[in-house]
C-alpha cells in the first residue's frame, strides 16, 4: 500500500511558468511607479514555491507493506521521512479489527494481546474497505495453514 501521489504534469508547470512572467510583468509596473521592493518580494515567492515544488518531488511517499507468510505477520513501514519500521507477529493469534463510525471512516488494526497496529494508514477509507477481506483471507489461509 503506498499514499497516492500526484505529480506536477507538464502543462501546471507551463501554467506555473507563466504565472511567473505576469506576476513579473505586473512587478515590472510598479518598479516604473518606485515601489521597487515589490519586485524583491515577487521573485522571493516565486523563488519559495520553487523551492517548495521541489522539495515535494523528492520526498518519499509513503508506503506500507503486510505479509502473510511461514506463519507469520510481517508489516513493514517507510513513512514520509524515509523512516523504517518492521513489525512481526504471529499469524495464528493476530486478528483484524475494524472501527468504523460513519462511511467516510474505517480504521484498521492488527491485534495480537495487548497490542494495537494501524494498517492502511497511507490509503483512503474507501481503499480500506477493499483490504478487509483480502487481509481476513490471508489470516485465514495462515491460521489453517498452521492448525
Amino acid at each position: 500500500m503506498t499514499a497516492p501521489r500526484s505529480a506536477l504534469p507538464v502543462q501546471g508547470k507551463y501554467l506555473l511558468g507563466a504565472l511567473g512572467i505576469v506576476a513579473t510583468l505586473l512587478s515590472l509596473r510598479f518598479v516604473v511607479l518606485g515601489a521597487w521592493p515589490v519586485l524583491i518580494f515577487m521573485v522571493l515567492d516565486m523563488g519559495a514555491l520553487a523551492v517548495a515544488l521541489h522539495i515535494f518531488g523528492k520526498a518519499a511517499v509513503p508506503e506500507e507493506r503486510l505479509r502473510v507468510a511461514d506463519g507469520k505477520v510481517e508489516l513493514f513501514r517507510l513513512d514520509g521521512r524515509g523512516r523504517q519500521s518492521r513489525i512481526s507477529l504471529p499469524a495464528f493469534w493476530t486478528r483484524l479489527e475494524v472501527s468504523s463510525y460513519s462511511e467516510c471512516d474505517c480504521n484498521l488494526w492488527l491485534v495480537f494481546r495487548h497490542e494495537r497496529h494501524a494498517v492502511g494508514s497511507c490509503v483512503s477509507a474507501a481503499e480500506r474497505r477493499v483490504l478487509i477481506p483480502r487481509i481476513s483471507a490471508a489470516l485465514a489461509s495462515a491460521r489453517s495453514r498452521d492448525a
